[in-house]
């Protein structure tokens, strides 16, 4: 590896996907229904003439689902798997795989990035090895590594269940950083990253779910220490061999580049393969084809059983397919699978693993009482609402509503008033949802918009949709956790922050500026004084993207002359990598130098449009700003990025005073509209 463009592309993909899971991951379930949801309390009837789930049923659906407009409009080229009863009913891709020479894809021969769907093959090899008695779930994981050191104060050990069920408590759960020596080397070795992400236990261990690609590495790892064996080689031997998944991989060689489908930004412009970091990543860095992951599904259906070959016994398998963490009855998770997409399970158990990296997207699918299994892949980040919407179809057209009757559970208001407060995601802090207490519910604000929520439970709620919405007490009874739409992570209830001895409730900014304290995004929590009037450093106003994102500082050498050992230069090397911050012609960033408004504004909009597509807003400005800012300036006007230092003339322009010190208040305002902005997205 010569550089670090994989940092940057992986920490970009890290946010983006969260948000995305927020904002797009639950909103198009119902984009492409074939049957409309139940209101709350609703009794819905079984449909009659369910189609039978065969191979030609199962192609005409998806030739029919694949021809729809909104769906070809938005497609590069589509990878689709259904199998029942260790047969596959369809294994065939739609749209290319690659659109400048419209290659078509191969089930057999043509690879996709399976991101996070690595998980689920990872897991399957830890659970080999708790078969064969090497590896013991309730074992503190720092017997089988003792040579990554993690702090943990908790009293609590982290345990091998633990990391499968992502409940580990680490403070970082995405960590990307690469030691300095190793990144102008070809190998960047699975020992060395987790040495350098080494994470610091901050909660209980099994006391929230989050998802957690650092567990998913460490999985790896512990293969290997326990196995004897590198991980690639004995995933190998133990997995792809029995399974005759004949070009699945997790080393990305000439052979894996020439096969592999080419990945679309959002704009469908191709993306250059890009190498895992990690060079054998554990947690997503497998490629495989159709037929690969057909046969893995099939073994994971027929009681683990391919043809004379047998990856687990039965009753480990079982053990693997259960839910093993929940919220309020909500199955989060199962042992290398996790439950999502609730409102389109339609009463059948599903289990899944779903991936994300940069150009390909992916969703693996089990219904072990029906024995039956899919999956999708997708190679365009513009595609990305397909998978959604392709699964939701399917259970909708052969796994419709069974008959149910959701019975409303009665709270007190002073009940339900215990529920609300702003909670924000444990994962991605950017991600937050508002709750307040109405008559007989609650009313959510998030990224898919407002929403009611209905009691059906102590600690449960359905919306409109019959999307359920779980929240966890802490040890002494009181509401401490949300899950909801932001489905990779559980949110944690924000606490009032301790009055600032300079910040009346009277200020102008006062709820700005209490909102982002909550969110801990100024990193100043402990201080008695915000210092509202005094300029903000660019250093400073670039670390609170950074801590939004819940990226761990980068302990790299800054990019920068004049950030070396610099306080904040982990947090701004976190959004350099993001494509947001350039510097100076003289190779220097001027950390505390105070930011004018206008340089504000150019890094809000660069991190706005590469990691969450924000598109330019054109707005009527009374103070021209500099070239290089000028759509930066016009975004912020015209989406609202502003407190009341915006002035606004009697011909509708607005003063935005780009030249201008930016204030800690004006700071705090832009961080609180651009939150709440992602409230509405």
């Amino acid at each position: 590896m010569k550089s670090n463009k994989q940092s940057k592309s992986r920490t970009i993909c890290i946010l983006a996907a969260s948000v995305l899971s927020a904002s797009l991951l639950a909103h198009p379930a119902d984009m492409y229904a074939d049957t409309a949801k139940p209101a709350t309390g609703q009794t819905v009837i079984q449909h009659t003439g369910t189609p039978l789930l065969s191979a030609k049923e199962v192609k005409a659906f998806t030739d029919a689902y694949f021809a729809k407009p909104e769906v070809s409009d938005m497609l590069a080229g589509a990878l689709v798997v259904i199998v029942k009863d260790d047969k596959v009913l369809l294994n065939t891709g739609y749209g290319y795989g690659d659109l400048e020479t419209k290659k078509k894809i191969d089930p057999d021969r043509t690879l996709f990035r399976m991101a996070s769907i690595s998980k689920s093959i990872t897991a399957t090899a830890i659970m080999q090895l708790v078969e064969e008695g090497r590896i013991d779930l309730k074992q503190d994981i720092t017997a089988y590594m003792p040579d990554i050191k993690i702090v943990n104060n908790t009293g609590k050990p982290v345990t091998v269940e633990h990391l499968l069920t992502h409940t580990t408590g680490f403070d970082y759960t995405d960590s990307n950083l690469v030691p300095p020596q190793l990144l102008q080397n070809d190998e960047i070795p699975l020992a060395d990253f987790l040495r350098v992400n080494a994470p610091t236990v901050v909660r209980s261990p099994g006391e929230v779910y989050r998802y957690d690609n650092l567990a998913s590495s460490m999985q790896g790892y512990i293969v290997e220490r326990v196995s004897g064996l590198p991980f690639e080689e004995y995933v190998n031997t133990h997995i792809f061999s029995p399974l005759n998944m004949k070009q699945a991989a997790f080393r990305m060689d000439k052979k894996i580049i020439s096969n592999l489908a080419t990945g679309y930004n959002i704009n469908r412009e191709p993306i250059r393969p890009y190498p895992n970091m990690p060079t054998i990543a554990p947690e997503g860095g497998m490629f495989a084809t159709g037929t690969d992951m057909a046969n893995f599904i099939r073994a994971h259906l027929n009681k683990d059983q391919f043809g004379s070959s047998r990856i687990l016994k039965e009753e480990t398998m079982h053990l693997m397919h259960q839910t093993h963490v929940d919220a309020a009855g909500i199955p989060l998770m199962s042992y290398g699978f996790e439950s999502f997409l609730h409102s389109s399970h339609n009463g059948q158990t599903v289990i899944g693993k779903g991936g994300d990296l940069n150009g390909y997207h992916s969703w693996l699918w089990l219904l072990p009482d029906q024995n039956v299994g899919g999956m999708i892949v997708v190679n365009s980040d513009a595609s990305i609402p397909i998978r959604e919407g392709f699964f939701t179809a399917f259970m909708n057209h052969f796994y419709p509503q069974k008959q149910v009757q959701q019975n409303n559970f009665s709270l007190s208001q002073e009940q339900l008033n215990n529920f609300e407060g702003f909670y924000r995601s444990l994962r991605t802090p950017i991600i937050t949802t508002q709750v307040k207490a109405i008559p007989d519910g609650l009313s959510v604000l998030d990224a898919q918009g407002e929403h009611k929520l209905t009691p059906v439970g102590p600690l449960l709620f359905v919306d409109e949709k019959g999307t359920p919405a779980a929240f966890k007490q802490d040890d002494t009874g009181e509401v401490a956790y949300m899950y909801y739409t932001a489905m990779d992570s559980m949110s944690e209830k924000l606490a009032k922050p301790a009055p600032y001895n300079d910040v009346t409730e009277e200020n102008p900014y006062a709820k700005e500026i209490y909102f982002v304290s909550s969110l801990k995004a100024f990193g100043d929590q402990e201080s008695s004084n915000f210092r509202p009037d005094e300029p903000i450093t660019r250093a400073e106003f670039v670390s609170v993207i950074s801590r939004l994102a819940g990226i761990k500082p980068n302990s790299n050498i800054s990019s920068f002359n004049d950030l070396q050992r610099h306080p904040l230069a982990g947090y701004v090397q976190n959004v350099v990598d993001m494509g947001a911050v350039t510097g100076t012609a003289s190779q220097n960033f001027e950390p505390d130098r105070p930011i004018t408004r206008q340089e504000a504004a150019a890094i809000i909009w660069r991190a706005a449009h590469n990691m969450l597509g924000a598109e330019a807003v054109p707005a009527k400005l009374s103070s021209q700003p500099a070239v290089w800012a000028d759509e930066a300036v016009q975004f912020m006007v015209g989406a609202g990025l502003h407190g009341p230092d915006v002035t606004i003339d009697a011909n509708g322009a607005a003063d935005y005073r780009p030249s201008d010190k930016l204030l800690r208040k004006e700071a705090a305002a832009i961080y609180a509209k651009l939150i709440q902005q992602s409230l509405v997205r």
